[in-house]
């Protein structure tokens, strides 16, 4: 996890303790955070918490670009993941 201005890049292979962590870096900074990049190895997949939690920082701050909320997600391990979403 690594934070450039209002950038903030987080690994897919993030583990449940990962996303703990990610959830309690995140919560007092939201508001200043514009953008939540995945970096993807898509063979690799840890923990549904981090889906989750992205989803759940997605409908706290709609402004917010999570481009792997935002459209499908291609993983080696499920295939194509395709998000439902309602507006």
């Amino acid at each position: 996890m690594t934070i450039d201005g209002d950038i903030l890049e987080i690994e897919l292979s993030t583990d449940i303790k990962g996303v703990i962590e990610l959830k309690n870096f995140i919560a007092p900074r939201l508001e200043y955070i514009e953008e939540i990049k995945v970096i993807q190895d898509t063979s690799i997949f840890a923990s549904s918490a981090l889906f989750g939690l992205l989803h759940s920082v997605k409908k706290t701050k709609p402004s917010i670009v999570i481009e792997m909320i935002d459209n499908d997600v291609e993983c080696d391990q499920y295939g194509l993941i395709h998000w439902v979403r309602h507006d």
